[in-house]
């Protein structure tokens, strides 16, 4: 290996394992067991310092090391294959060709690959190395010596390793960041893969999982997955055999992390995982951003500090708060067309509230004032929610939307967020026996300021971008008729929820009538 200046990147190149003794000889008097602390590999470069973990998975060590030619600390993965298992060596050639591919991947929350080291029969095991830039800072599970994290501060220390699961997972590559003792915490506290190179039979949902339960394990103190690290308490078990979400444990943590945390570690295929990284790492750099994140500083030695007036901090950053979602807000109606939307008329009903006619979503012509037939009967009602974040909102409820009384209706949940922050928006599908043409919706709610398309599709369940918006509106306490331009017939209208009623943490709107109106042709 050559000594080349260290901030320049380059692809580590492959080179052999030689192991000799601290003081340099190669006499096998008193030889110490290997891998130990003072053992020099490659030839005299690195010299092994401390063990500070293992992946029994995979029979790997990590070492904290030192470069001897640049002087510096490094980590080193080291990959062993017992000499009595003949298809070990193998299977450590194959993390070493994994690892070769991810030597280019740049991000904050991977530390940077130096060197890999190819395998090679030692005085006791075939090993093979890879050499990584060392991460000052602690274990992750040091974060825990006083119990819990705040949310915030979880939620911005995992952010950047999140970060560098989506930008692997993009590149088409593996992370590795299922094992804990391959995490360490930088001292401005932000996680990252210290010890690179994955086992060969590690995928990307394993990155997703690891991430959720490093999340759980910093809002609760508990590690949720089988086959825990030792020394930490294993998760509380539910009736349905998953973890206990970290707001039963603690009230305190938002609904959000919880709902992140558990289906992060549920993983795919069980109806409501999460699949990708770049979700992740949006959910936690939100609830980072919006949450105080003062009430964890680090002091001059490390410790946990409390900010001098926290009240006054936590009040500074709602108004900010406060500011963006206003902002955002505005934004979101303009892109709505909300600008362009006029009253089209109008009436009182019989129990006295304002009957509200709103335009319809601009398409490039005004529709033709709809001629209206009695309400089309709904066959099915469910909640649509392509985010796959927590249950449906109150699904039990939504018959009340159909009953005929205003008094009784179908709310969402109630979300610390506005959309689409958290969610890019919450519907209700509505299916119909047959293909209908509809003219307008009327909707009956008492949240005022919720913000609705009413979008045609092709199924019950599809992408969102498949639908295809034909009517909008800003709803006022009240009735709400919202005309919708002509198109082909359709099974399925979906009333989609751009932006809820409330504010202050408290999001959430309440429709307690819908009724579809048909084109007379």
């Amino acid at each position: 290996m050559s000594g080349k200046d260290p901030g320049v990147r380059a692809r580590p190149r492959k080179g052999g394992i030689r192991v000799i003794e601290s003081g340099g000889s190669q006499s096998h008097r008193s030889r110490p067991p290997w891998p130990s602390p003072g053992c020099v590999l490659s030839r005299g470069r690195y010299r092994l310092l401390s063990e500070v973990g293992r992946d029994d998975r995979c029979a790997v060590r990590l070492w904290r090391g030192h470069d001897l030619v640049l002087d510096r600390d490094v980590a080193l993965t080291v990959f062993l294959a017992a000499p009595q298992d003949p298809g070990a060596p193998a299977l450590i050639r194959s993390a070493v060709a994994r690892a070769l591919r991810s030597a280019q991947l740049d991000t904050a929350g991977a530390a940077r690959m130096l060197d890999v080291l190819e395998p090679e029969q030692t005085d006791g095991p075939t090993a093979a190395v890879i050499v990584a830039e060392w991460t000052p800072g602690t274990a992750l599970v040091e974060l825990l010596d006083g119990g819990p994290v705040p949310s915030a501060v979880a939620a911005r220390v995992l952010a950047p390793l999140a970060g560098a699961v989506d930008a692997a997972h993009n590149a088409g590559l593996i992370l590795g960041c299922d094992h804990l003792d391959r995490i360490r915490v930088t001292p401005d506290r932000q996680a990252r893969l210290a010890f690179p190179g994955p086992p060969p039979t590690t995928g990307a949902q394993d990155d997703i999982r690891g991430l959720g339960a490093m999340l759980y394990l910093l809002l609760t103190g508990c590690w949720p997955l089988p086959d825990g690290p030792a020394g930490l308490p294993s998760a509380p078990i539910g009736p349905g055999g998953a973890p206990v979400s970290p707001t039963t444990l603690r009230p305190e943590v938002p609904v959000e992390l919880s709902t992140l945390a558990l289906r992060s570690i549920a993983g795919a295929g069980t109806g409501g995982g999460v699949y990708t990284g770049a979700a992740v790492r949006q959910m936690l750099e939100l609830n980072a951003a919006t949450m105080d994140d003062d009430l964890f500083s680090a002091g001059p030695r490390g410790e946990r500090v409390r900010p001098v007036d926290p009240r006054r901090e936590q009040r500074h950053r709602r108004i900010k708060f406060g500011v963006s979602m206003t902002v955002l807000g505005a934004a979101t109606l303009l892109i709505l067309g909300y600008a362009g939307r006029q009253v089209i008329s109008v009436f009182t009903d019989n129990g006295g509230a304002p009957l509200v006619v709103a335009a319809a979503a601009p398409t490039g012509k005004a529709p033709a004032p709809p001629v209206l037939s009695s309400p089309v009967p709904v066959k099915r009602l469910a909640v649509y929610d392509p985010s796959g974040l927590g249950s449906p909102d109150h699904q039990k409820d939504l018959g009340n939307l159909l009953d005929g009384n205003p008094n009784t209706g179908w709310s969402t949940d109630s979300y610390f967020q506005q959309f689409p922050l958290y969610k890019k928006g919450l519907g209700v599908m509505l299916s119909f026996s047959v293909p209908v043409s509809a003219a307008s919706v009327t909707v009956v709610s008492p949240s005022l300021g919720t913000v609705l398309e009413i979008r045609t599709a092709t199924s019950a369940n599809p992408r969102l971008e498949n639908t295809t918006v034909v009517g909008a509106a800003t709803l006022r306490a009240g009735s709400t008729q919202i005309p919708l331009h002509a198109g082909p017939p359709t099974r399925y209208l979906l009333v989609w929820i751009t932006k809820l009623s409330g504010g202050d943490g408290h999001h959430q709107s309440t429709i307690n009538e819908l009724t579809v109106q048909q084109r007379v042709t």
